[in-house]
């Protein structure tokens, strides 16, 4: 799994930091970081005895400023079977605050090895993307969750990776979810503001403007109620 994880890393266009013992990888123009750590089975449960000296070690090679705010640690958990899987203790691991923004993605070996027949020689990004679209692949995901041959594991996959897009287009006359969003809100006198001064903030910006320079903003558009 960490092969097929690195695979779609790569594609996306991360730089990688060398390192022997996980992967690190860099997202620079948004400052976002992960690592990525794989546990086989109940071993899962020494992430949170591990996640220190994780941090450390990836802090000191990654040597950026927005590093503590912006990590994320993906946790791939090899398991037998999917009836081992203990879903409360996989959330109270993801919900852990500390250290890391935590993800988790399970799977057997019968899942991986049918999801990379499936991609096959294609990218594996644009892959997975791509079934991602399928209607028989969420059918199967839908009716039969997680009792299925890999349907499941591409759905646990895109859900924890969010550079992984979902590519709709339009089809059958059927304006796009996007475009309708933009039409509904063209009109909107909030959309400039919201746009210069907000939106194109980054996360470090933002988190630094006090509440009173928001209001101050907002204030500038709202409608004067006297």
């Amino acid at each position: 799994m960490i092969d097929l994880i690195t695979r779609i890393f790569v594609a996306a266009e991360l730089e990688e930091k060398p390192n022997i013992d996980f992967k690190i990888y860099v997202l620079k123009e948004k400052k976002n970081y992960w690592v990525i750590a794989h546990y086989d089975g109940d071993n899962i449960n020494n992430v949170l005895n591990d996640q220190i000296e994780v941090f450390v070690k990836t802090k000191e090679l990654v040597q950026e400023q927005t590093f503590d705010k912006n990590v994320n640690l993906l946790i791939l958990n090899k398991v037998p079977k999917l009836e081992d899987v203990k879903f409360d203790y996989l959330l109270q691991i993801e919900e852990n605050p500390y250290h890391f923004k935590k993800s988790i993605i399970y799977y057997t070996d019968e899942e991986l090895k049918n999801l990379n027949a499936a991609i096959g020689e294609s990218n594996v990004l644009t892959g997975i993307e791509s079934l991602i679209l399928k209607d028989e692949i969420f059918e199967q995901h839908k009716t039969n969750f997680d009792a299925n041959s890999f349907e499941s594991l591409v759905y646990r996959i895109a859900i924890k990776i969010p550079f992984i897009k979902i590519r709709i287009t339009q089809t059958n006359n059927l304006k796009s979810l996007e475009e309708i969003n933009k039409r509904s809100i063209g009109n909107n006198p909030l959309d400039e503001i919201l746009e210069q001064d907000f939106f194109m903030l980054n996360d470090e910006d933002f988190n630094s403007m006090t509440n009173e320079t928001i209001l101050e903003k907002l204030k500038a558009i709202l409608p004067n109620e006297d």
